[in-house]
């Protein structure tokens, strides 16, 4: 009965899908970043000191100051990374993105190209030069190395407040109307109410948003 048991147990095991350990991830200033998770970067004066205003994801040669993708194991480097714009009211007069020392201007909503990982780390240089206005740009970048992808957004802003941490409806203050929101956001998919829903940072709204905002709400 015993042999008989273990041998339904090594059966089911051989028949279980293998979990693949994560071989690569994006780093910001030398922390690791969840998939989905939002870099957010304001606009300084630019090196010259003429008064535009630019953005950049890698500021120095130093890939621990700035965003990059980093290998963890395997031995693959090389994949296809895509940059997609999803809002820009910036309106800068260059946007300029770098992957593994290949440089394209963003000239299209959404790029696609092949980067290396030189010595197991790829920067990424995302750059807004001349921004012309006031508000935030804010893309999405998506890395494939084999059959792993991972994603992270990179939110460029001049001008703009950040945002109160749960203060879900951007009404200026957490109060109970931001759990509201969360609510009807989770049971109805209804987005009218809804400004700042990733409370935890995670890129997801999920009900541990609504726990996060419970959490401001009790001084936690």
């Amino acid at each position: 009965m015993v042999k008989k048991i273990l041998s339904i147990a090594t059966l089911l095991l051989m028949s279980m899908p293998a979990v693949l350990a994560q071989s690569f991830e994006f780093r910001y200033h030398g922390e690791s970043l969840a998939d989905g998770a939002t870099v957010t970067i304001q606009a300084e004066e630019d090196e010259w000191g003429f008064g535009e205003m630019n953005c950049c994801t890698n500021p120095t040669s130093d890939p621990n100051n700035g965003l990059i993708l980093k290998i963890l194991s395997g031995s693959q480097n090389s994949g296809d990374a895509t940059i997609k714009i999803e809002e820009n009211t910036l309106f800068p007069a260059r946007i300029l993105w770098c992957m593994g020392g290949n440089c394209m201007m963003v000239l299209n909503p959404s790029i696609t190209k092949p980067f290396t990982a030189d010595d197991g780390i790829c920067q990424v240089q995302f750059d807004a030069e001349d921004i012309q206005s006031e508000g935030h740009l804010l893309a999405t970048l998506t890395a494939t190395i084999g059959s792993e992808t991972h994603m992270v957004k990179i939110k460029f802003v001049y001008g703009e407040q950040p945002a109160i941490p749960g203060d879900v409806n951007g009404d200026g203050e957490v109060t109970a109307s931001d759990v509201t929101a969360l609510y009807t956001f989770l049971l109805n998919n209804d987005l009218s109410a809804l400004v700042n829903g990733d409370v935890n940072g995670d890129g997801n709204i999920t009900a541990s948003d609504v726990t996060a905002v419970y959490n401001i709400l009790l001084g936690d």
